[in-house]
């Protein structure tokens, strides 16, 4: 049989219409069973955590240490062709959670930051304020009774954010990770408590505050430090499952004494050194894809 030149061309155009509308028909029921995707990546020792509604609006909170890194996870989750991230979160400036954001303000648009107000004297910190004032990003100090809420296709459909720490604005460098950004976020009946690397102090404050810490999937924090995730703690937040964000070479993390404290309350662990990135698709509930 043979074609001609224009009969392969308007073949082509065809496929790759029929392809397209395919891709979009199902890009669009996923959104509808699953309008909430909540990923964490895998990006070594570190943290970083994307959240993706309706694949129209993001957050990313933390980066990791490695910017290349966290371009490609982004890349696998990131809806196509969108290069803007609404808000990012830096929870504290350590290294292992902001450094990689110096190559995502290069690659996407930002519409605002939040951080803890905290300094840091580090090259890598400056650098990242430096592309802050230069891409005139807006820019926001979190503490405790801060919120944000996304808002769906009608009032009833949102994604809700609590931040309980820090309780005030940092400028002591000292203390990097009890000053980390806490944020409970609620959607439907899903909730989860995003804790940067916030340790046994930050917990104590935020139980002597009465938060509603009660929460379905804890971000655990400090990557399974002994120095986070009390027992204390546990008996507030009782998460059915535990993500861990955690790499090959993780100085000991998670530990045994936090794998044990969230055994013996029954969480579920996950791991992003043993799962790489773990993502959650949520509608009336939540379910690893």
């Amino acid at each position: 049989m043979y074609f001609t030149k224009q009969t392969i061309q308007v073949g082509v155009i065809i496929f790759t219409f029929v392809v397209g509308v395919l891709l979009i028909f199902g890009l669009y029921k996923n959104i509808k069973m699953f309008p909430l995707e909540v990923s964490f990546l895998d990006v070594g020792q570190g943290d970083a955590i994307l959240i993706n509604y309706l694949h129209q609006y993001q957050v990313l909170i933390d980066s990791g240490p490695n910017g290349k890194k966290v371009l490609t996870e982004l890349s696998k989750v990131m809806p196509f062709m969108d290069n803007k991230i609404e808000v990012i979160i830096v929870t504290h400036p350590d290294r292992d959670h902001f450094a990689g954001f110096i190559d995502v303000l290069k690659k996407y648009n930002v519409g605002l930051i939040l951080d803890n107000g905290q300094d840091f004297n580090d090259e890598i910190w400056q650098e990242f304020q430096r592309l802050i004032i230069e891409k005139n990003i807006k820019k926001k100090v979190i503490t405790e009774g801060s919120s944000m809420q996304i808002v769906g296709q009608n009032k009833y459909e949102k994604v809700s954010f609590e931040f309980f720490n820090p309780d005030k604005i940092i400028v002591d460098k000292k203390e990097k990770n009890d000053s980390s950004i806490v944020a409970r976020m609620d959607y439907g009946k899903n909730s989860f408590l995003f804790t940067g690397d916030a340790g046994f102090n930050a917990e104590a404050d935020m139980i002597f505050d009465k938060e509603d810490l009660d929460v379905d999937f804890l971000k655990v924090g400090h990557h399974g430090s002994k120095y986070s995730t009390s027992n204390f703690f546990l008996a507030r937040v009782m998460p059915k499952w535990a993500i861990i964000s955690v790499g090959q070479n993780n100085y000991g993390h998670p530990t045994k004494e936090v794998l044990g404290r969230l055994q013996k309350i029954g969480s579920k662990i996950l791991r992003t050194d043993e799962l790489d990135t773990i993502i959650l698709q949520c509608n009336i509930n939540c379910i690893i894809k």
